[in-house]
């Protein structure tokens, strides 16, 4: 039925837009936001400085200089200009609207090093609202339970609700990074933790990625 193939259609950009937005976070990970106190048994006041310096590049939404604080070995399987093109081309998006309602910076773990190069696991945590609401995006208060549905089979019944007064739609996710600083990053630098990520293994040694498994 050509409803349900639009239906479908559209649940299938929803999410696609969604996965962008987790992973514009991970570039946005201390971006406008409050943040807790890091804890830490390792102080690095580099590795804060750093943190504080993106998050206000964050809040300006200076992507092409933000770009500098992400792992420049990742721009060798994902081309620099592609992601700019591709952040600017999200935000810059009137068919969905995505706010970042809150992001906290829950811990930094210590700093531990292995060969030349430093690293440090980061987790973060992070509340966003999906604004669904204009009628030439979806139709019905039924897509958008199907929508909210789809994300809540994903993220966890309790992390994903709607505003039926609204058509917000609420999410909350907690994510791991890695700050690391090595001979392609001579200054902290950024990148998302995802163990099931297979572009991570080419990041990373499979000694330093074990060395980030024993940090909970």
């Amino acid at each position: 039925m050509p409803a349900d193939r639009d239906r479908v259609s559209l649940e299938k950009k929803i999410m696609k837009k969604f996965i962008w937005v987790i992973a514009i976070l991970v570039l946005c990970a201390c971006g406008s936001s409050k943040n807790k106190k890091a804890e830490s048994k390792t102080s690095n006041a580099s590795l804060e400085q750093r943190l504080q310096e993106y998050r206000k590049l964050n809040e300006e939404l200076n992507i092409d200089k933000l770009m500098d604080y992400i792992y420049p070995k990742l721009f060798t399987l994902a081309p620099r200009e592609d992601m700019v093109k591709g952040m600017k081309d999200f935000f810059a998006s009137d068919e969905i609207k995505v706010v970042i309602d809150s992001l906290t910076i829950d811990r930094i773990h210590p700093v531990f090093q292995i060969g030349d190069g430093s690293y440090a696991k980061v987790e973060y945590s992070m509340v966003m609202r999906m604004d669904m609401s204009p009628k030439d995006t979806v139709e019905d208060e039924g897509q958008n339970e199907m929508i909210v549905q789809t994300m809540r089979a994903q993220y966890g019944e309790e992390n994903v609700d709607i505003d039926k007064a609204t058509g917000m739609i609420r999410i909350r996710t907690v994510n791991p990074m890695v700050a690391v600083k090595d001979e392609y990053a001579k200054e902290w630098s950024f990148v998302s933790l995802k163990e099931d990520d297979p572009m991570i293994n080419q990041l990373f040694s499979k000694e330093v990625l074990d060395k980030l498994k024993t940090y909970k």
